[in-house]
């Protein structure tokens, strides 16, 4: 767990925990978003009072010393900051390190519904990101991934060994936006799905009456037009074979074939203001055991 130093510290560097984002890989930051805090437009949101972050936390000592129970390997706290030799804008906090070897141990939770994530001896991308960024920082050619599943479901270890090509082309694009968009603070040109609250913190309100807009834009407009429609004929497929479907279901709350089993139950939907309604709610689910 890093300090509050180790928080406002963080501003002024690229993390482990960043890095997913600048290469596009992460499910909770993009390039966007991480430029924004980097250069001190937003403030990121304190979660440290969740639940979720809580347990994390308290958590970790317990997953380490699991850890040395199924390994034999003794671990030990890592407090300071540790920066990259030759960039002093990127660096990384560690979880803990291995004694007696050149790596370094990442201590993960991950909710029951994130087992199928680790299956078969397979790391999320952002989790080898994030252990590549502290063995750039740190120069050590080992990591070790902790997980503890489900609160106790499944304990899983994983080992990442040290990739020089990988490590040399993400510290060099580390690089290429720290000096081509935060220093100068030019907006970054990667744009995502998932930068609709950035972009609303960035621009909150319109104090512009109008702009010209350029070719970029105009083509911007026809592309979103042209998926609009395929959008529009697509939905209408997607619910013209759901009421098929129903068709087929008539009365019955549930249908199983061998490999899925649709559900169209009753809801009852309530409002303070309007006299409650009640639906029926079509769900699809492909049968795991089948599956496997």
């Amino acid at each position: 767990m890093i300090t509050e130093k180790q928080r406002e510290e963080r501003k002024l560097y690229i993390g482990s925990s960043d890095a997913a984002a600048i290469l596009g890989l992460s499910r909770w930051a993009t390039q966007l978003s991480c430029w924004a805090e980097k250069t001190g437009q937003i403030v990121p949101e304190d979660i440290s009072d969740e639940l979720r972050i809580k347990v994390g936390n308290k958590a970790e000592q317990m997953i380490a010393e699991l850890f040395m129970e199924e390994t034999g390997k003794t671990v030990h706290k890592v407090n300071e900051t540790v920066y990259h030799p030759d960039y002093p804008f990127i660096a990384c906090n560690l979880d803990r390190r291995i004694v007696g070897e050149k790596a370094l141990l990442e201590i993960k939770t991950a909710s029951a519904y994130k087992s199928e994530e680790w299956a078969d001896n397979n790391i999320p991308a952002e989790y080898i990101v994030q252990v590549y960024h502290q063995m750039a920082c740190t120069g050590w050619n080992k990591a070790y991934i902790a997980c503890l599943i489900g609160g106790n479901q499944e304990f899983v270890i994983r080992e990442i060994d040290r990739h020089e090509p990988t490590i040399i082309d993400m510290i060099r694009k580390e690089v290429y936006f720290w000096e081509t968009f935060v220093l100068p603070k030019v907006m970054p040109v990667q744009i995502s799905c998932f930068d609709s609250p950035t972009l609303y913190s960035l621009f909150p309100e319109a104090t512009t009456p109008e702009i010209e807009l350029n070719d970029e834009a105009d083509q911007l407009i026809e592309q979103i037009e042209a998926l609009g429609a395929d959008y529009n004929n697509l939905y209408g497929q997607l619910e013209q074979k759901k009421n098929q479907l129903k068709a087929i279901l008539k009365e019955a709350e549930c249908g199983k074939s061998s490999r899925y089993t649709v559900t169209w139950k009753q809801q009852i939907k309530k409002a303070y203001t309007v006299k409650e309604s009640k639906t029926r709610v079509l769900r699809i689910k492909e049968n795991k055991e089948e599956k496997e």
